[in-house]
Formats: C-alpha cells, sequence, structure tokens
C-alpha cells in the first residue's frame, strides 16, 4: 500500500548510549520527525510509550532492564505502536526475532537519515495494514457468531415443534422416533451454542464442550444416574468444526446408553475420557455399567439410524471406531487424529 509519513509524525527514541541516542535524535529531525520522548532502559521505553503515545518507536535492540526486543513485545500487548529496531549488527535470525516482537522495520547504526525515514515509512505503513488486517478477522469473527446464533436458534424451534408432534403422538414407534431426532436437534443447538460462546472460534478445546453436552443429557433425562468423565491436564484444542463433529458423535452415544443400558430404573453409571495418543491423535471413549450390548443392540444393527449417524460422524473425523471387551456395561471408543490448520476464511 502507499504510505506517506505526516509532517507531525513524533517519534519516541530509546536507546541507552548517550552518542548514538544523539545521532538517532539528530537524523530523525532532518527528515522532518519531531521527538515525542527519549528513554535509556527497556521499561522506560514501556512506560514513555503509553505516557507519550508515540507514531513511531526508534528501539536498540539492547537495552538495561530488558532488551528492545522484549519492550516492543511488551508495547505491542498495551500499546500497539509502529517500532524500528536498531541493531549494530546483523545475522540470519534477526528477521524472525524482530518479526516475533511485532516491530516492522529495522536499520543498523550508524542510522542514515535516508534509511531511518525509508525503516519509519515501512514500519508505519506495516503497523496500518496489521490493524487492517485484525479489523477483517474481527468481523469475520462477529459474522460466524451470528450465524451459529442464527443456526441454534433455527434448530431449537425446530427441536421444538418435534416435541409437539410427539406430544400429539399416538403411535409408540412414532413417538420414540420423534423424540429422537428432537434430541438430535437439541444437540447440533447446543453445540453451536458453545462454539458461538468461544472467544477463539478457530481454536476451541474440546473438553468442555463434550462435557457440557453429556452431563446436559444425563441431567435432563436421567437424573437418577451418575456422570464422570476424564480429561488430560493440558486443554486438547481443535478447529470449530471437528469440536462439533465430535460434540455430536458423544451425544449419540451417551443417547444411546440413556436409552438402552439402564432400563426398568436400574442405575449406574455413564463416563466420557480423552487421552492423547502418539501422532497427533486423539482418544475418546464413552462408557457405562448397565446391561451390556444384546445381539439386538441399535449398535449391532448395521441398518440402525443410530449406528449410520455414529459411522457417518466418524468418518468425518477420519477415526476408527470400535467397542472393547467389558466384564458389565458397554464401551465405545473413537480415534481420530487433531487437524491443526486454520479453517478456510
Amino acid at each position: 500500500m502507499k504510505f506517506r509519513i505526516p509532517s507531525s509524525t513524533r517519534l519516541l527514541i530509546a536507546e541507552d548510549d548517550p552518542l548514538i541516542r544523539r545521532s538517532l535524535v539528530s537524523a530523525a529531525r532532518e527528515r522532518g520527525f519531531q521527538i515525542a520522548g527519549e528513554a535509556t532502559t527497556g521499561p522506560e521505553a514501556v512506560a514513555q510509550t503509553l505516557a507519550l503515545r508515540p507514531d513511531a518507536i526508534l528501539m536498540d535492540i539492547e537495552m538495561p532492564g530488558f532488551s528492545g526486543l522484549e519492550a516492543a513485545k511488551r508495547i505491542q500487548l498495551t500499546q500497539p505502536t509502529p517500532i524500528v529496531i536498531v541493531t549494530g549488527h546483523d545475522s540470519p535470525d534477526l528477521p524472525r526475532s524482530v518479526a516475533e516482537t511485532g516491530a516492522g522495520a529495522t536499520i543498523l547504526k550508524p542510522a542514515d537519515p535516508a534509511e531511518l525515514e525509508y525503516a519509519v515509512v515501512i514500519a508505519m505503513a506495516r503497523h496500518a495494514d496489521l490493524l487492517e488486517l485484525k479489523q477483517l478477522v474481527q468481523q469475520k469473527e462477529l459474522l460466524i457468531r451470528e450465524v451459529y446464533h442464527r443456526v441454534a436458534n433455527q434448530l431449537g424451534a425446530t427441536a421444538s415443534l418435534l416435541y409437539l408432534q410427539a406430544q400429539r403422538e399416538s403411535h409408540p414407534g412414532a413417538k420414540s422416533v420423534l423424540f429422537e431426532s428432537e434430541q438430535r436437534m437439541r444437540a447440533m443447538a447446543k453445540v453451536n451454542s458453545l462454539l458461538q460462546a468461544d472467544h477463539n472460534l478457530a481454536q476451541t478445546p474440546l473438553a468442555p464442550h463434550l462435557s457440557t453436552i453429556a452431563s446436559s443429557l444425563v441431567r435432563e433425562l436421567r437424573p437418577d444416574l451418575l456422570y464422570q468423565d476424564s480429561f488430560p491436564g493440558e486443554p486438547l484444542m481443535v478447529q470449530a468444526s471437528t469440536a462439533m463433529t465430535c460434540g455430536l458423535l458423544v451425544h449419540e452415544l451417551v443417547m444411546n446408553s440413556l436409552l438402552h443400558a439402564f432400563p426398568e430404573g436400574r442405575t449406574g453409571i455413564i463416563s466420557l475420557s480423552l487421552a492423547r495418543l502418539a501422532e497427533g491423535r486423539v482418544r475418546c471413549a464413552v462408557e457405562d455399567d448397565g446391561t451390556g450390548m444384546p445381539e439386538d443392540h441399535a449398535l449391532r444393527n448395521p441398518l440402525s439410524l443410530g449406528l449410520l449417524i455414529v459411522s457417518a460422524l466418524c468418518t468425518d473425523l477420519k477415526g476408527v471406531l470400535f467397542h472393547p471387551q467389558k466384564s458389565n456395561g458397554t464401551a465405545t471408543v473413537i480415534e481420530f487424529p487433531i487437524i491443526h490448520h486454520k479453517e478456510s476464511p
């Protein structure tokens, strides 16, 4: 983008060596910049930035207190400002180190006035581009949240219609189908609401979403049952699409346990667990200590809607599904990879 520096641009000069600091001040004034202030340490540079709010900063790479690179990082967190790193030496790792701080350009000592001006132009232009990009990202996130909100509302409305129809239905089989369909709609609405509430739509913690879905199902449909979960200490971060698919899968499996594992008032435990595996894979397991899986169980029937949904969701996760042997009850395990690339815009 084309960028022109206003004649009133104010610079903060952060340099501990008095001779070099005076030369930077002289070079900056020669190119028409105003000097907002001077700093001689890293902490002072941060404090002066907050107090003076300069338009740009010339920051020495090595400063007492903490380095110019550390000062640049702290400034970008508290008062984002265009920064030019001033250094007496060059190295292959310097561009990466500078970029990680949020600074926009570098110049070598002694600073030539024309090069100094050019570096400030680059830093301010990049800073302006970065602010514009952040605004676009915020706008995109607002639109995505609005989509999640509207989808959740529509799913909730559909679930309510299914509930009303089920109340009017006299046939037990039809009533059961409508009830299960209502619960699936409510599950999708809940997942959408959870994702909408998350601060980071690109990467979201998986465990809280699954725990909310599973625990609320048990609480609403069979409060006499116990629910427990086990998750890794470090959060498992996944894409929003993965969280949604996994949430629907867990809903289907927990729902299956609620409907079939504890008949005639039998009590027990439904448990959910997540574990990290090697090579970036995750294991998700839903277990119960109910009656076990009979031959006519829904998950044994390849044509049942429940198994078709579970299989489709597992395929969507690029995972594998199996049922470990248990002395009592049923266990269903899904192992799938975590994909870390960003979602498409």
